[in-house]
């Protein structure tokens, strides 16, 4: 099932809360009674929870979306990308989904694993600074089974360039992917047979004035001469016989692996994020778009199964109420914010996000969680 996107009123985070982890030595007092002390998935409560000032809607939201894009350069990349995404109504239900991307959080904890994992609404969309990540997981998981199947004697990396052009970022990336479908189709391409994938890269060309899109490909292949693939892609794109075509040592095969799935994960450049028309042309430009293409026909090895799954998480509550209670001096609270902001905390997307987990019995412990 979907998750509820928020509404439009509750996603206005234009001046979000500042995240905060607590110091551990903000954790309990010493004179507090070690009955109290957060032993288990639901001890007994300290009870400044019932006191502290109740929650807003955008409150909720703000120390939950807030904690989604915590780390260093993603609360300025969303804020931008948002803004830009408002600025345009065609893009006013993206506007939506991204400004809530990490609403409705809640805190599981699993006591066998003893391992704490956060479920939130994810909006899922490529120009969302975290979301982009599971994409290219994904991606690199792709060419992680491409890998295992190849000859890693017969790999090579292939750059496909354009002529720089004022044209719309769109515009440019749809001759790009029209002139690679040329290409594969040219005689020199279907006699070598090169398979496997190529990932679309963009950035701003040397001089800053103009967009420059290119094709990186990891390919299995026979050698082919630079000149013989220069003429191609010339003929393919009508003026451009910017190529670059290298085989690849065995032991850095991993190395550019890491290179086309990173760009994925990466936003948007500086000089990009500065300057909203060229953030809303790059916006424009992938969305909707595959960047991620396969050609020849690439044999893949099966999918590593899943992580195991504890499969016992219990609730611990609601992640803003956590930080309010935190606020509040709640001790309980503080343990538990202490803990997600010093371990490896597994980010989830639920897809029952807005979902009342307080009136569902079946979440409820012999010790009803204090956070809900």
């Amino acid at each position: 099932m979907r998750p509820a996107s928020p509404s439009p009123n509750s996603a206005e985070l234009d001046t979000p809360l500042e995240w905060l982890i607590p110091d551990e030595d903000r954790s309990l007092d010493d004179e507090e009674d070690a009955s109290g002390h957060p032993t288990s998935v639901h001890p007994i409560p300290l009870s400044v929870v019932d006191t502290a000032r109740p929650l807003t809607t955008n409150e909720f939201f703000s120390h939950e979306v807030a904690f989604r894009f915590r780390r260093p350069g993603h609360a300025m990349a969303h804020a931008r990308t948002l803004a830009s995404l408002r600025s345009r109504q065609r893009h006013a239900k993206r506007a939506i989904r991204l400004a809530g991307c990490g609403s409705h959080a809640t805190v599981w904890h699993s006591p066998t694993t003893d391992t704490i994992a956060i479920r939130a609404y994810h909006c899922g969309l490529r120009c969302c600074p975290r979301c982009r990540e599971t994409h290219s997981a994904k991606t690199r998981d792709t060419i992680d089974r491409f890998l295992a199947k190849v000859d890693r004697t017969r790999l090579s990396m292939l750059t496909l360039t354009l002529v720089h052009t004022d044209q719309p970022l769109a515009d440019q990336i749809d001759h790009l992917y029209r002139s690679f479908r040329r290409l594969r189709a040219s005689k020199l391409w279907r006699t070598h047979n090169p398979k496997g994938f190529a990932v679309c890269e963009v950035s701003r060309s040397a001089d800053g004035l103009a967009w420059h899109p290119h094709l990186h490909l990891l390919a299995e292949m026979p050698y082919i001469e630079h000149a013989l693939l220069a003429q191609a892609w010339l003929d393919a794109t009508n003026g451009s016989s910017i190529v670059h075509i290298r085989r690849i040592n065995r032991k850095s095969v991993e190395k550019h692996r890491d290179y086309l799935t990173a760009y994925l994960t990466k936003p948007p450049t500086q000089d990009v994020l500065d300057s909203p028309e060229l953030l809303l042309d790059w916006i424009d430009a992938f969305t909707s778009r595959h960047v991620l293409l396969r050609f020849g026909k690439p044999e893949l090895a099966e999918s590593a199964p899943p992580p195991e799954d504890p499969q016992d998480w219990l609730l611990i509550g609601r992640f803003a109420l956590l930080v309010n209670a935190m606020l509040a001096g709640d001790g309980l609270a503080t343990h538990w914010m202490i803990r997600i902001g010093k371990e490896c905390v597994k980010e989830r997307r639920d897809s029952r996000a807005g979902k009342d987990y307080g009136a569902d019995m079946a979440y409820r412990t012999p010790d009803t969680p204090q956070y809900l």
